[in-house]
Parts: C-alpha cells; sequence; structure tokens
C-alpha cells in the first residue's frame, strides 16, 4: 500500500466515522507520541469545512422564477394577486 493510497484511505474513513467515533480516534491518536505530535499543530491550525454547492438546487426549467414569484406564491396559497 503506497503513502498516497493510505492518506486518501484514511480521509475516506474518517468521513464515515460518527462524532463518537472520532473523538475517541483523536483521543487515541493524542496518546501515540508520534502522532500526538501532529495532531496537535493540526489543532492550532484553523479547522477547514466544506462549502457544497446549493447551486442549481431549484432549477424547475421554466425560466425566471424570480420574475413570477408573486403569481407562484398566489397560486400556491389560492389568493389573487
Amino acid at each position: 500500500m503506497s503513502a498516497g493510497h493510505a492518506h486518501e484511505e484514511l480521509h475516506h474513513l474518517v468521513d464515515r466515522l460518527s462524532p463518537d467515533q472520532a473523538r475517541r480516534l483523536l483521543r487515541l491518536v493524542k496518546t501515540d507520541p508520534e502522532l500526538a505530535e501532529t495532531a496537535d499543530e493540526e489543532l492550532s491550525e484553523p479547522v477547514r469545512r466544506r462549502r457544497l454547492s446549493i447551486a442549481g438546487i431549484g432549477a424547475s426549467g421554466e425560466g425566471d422564477l424570480s420574475e413570477r414569484v408573486e403569481d407562484l406564491l398566489a397560486e400556491r396559497f389560492n389568493r389573487s394577486v
């Protein structure tokens, strides 16, 4: 197993951990003298979070819905504009 493959496999494993499992794993890492030094360095850096793209999530294929929002709301709630 190459170092790159092990690195990727570990990333995938960590992504699947529950919060409790992640805490347990972090405790284990901190008890290993070689790994603990790296873990402490990592914690001092800001945590990077993934940003999920939501672009296109409301794509209806009906053109610019923002121009018709009043009509659509009125139609949905059975009211006249």
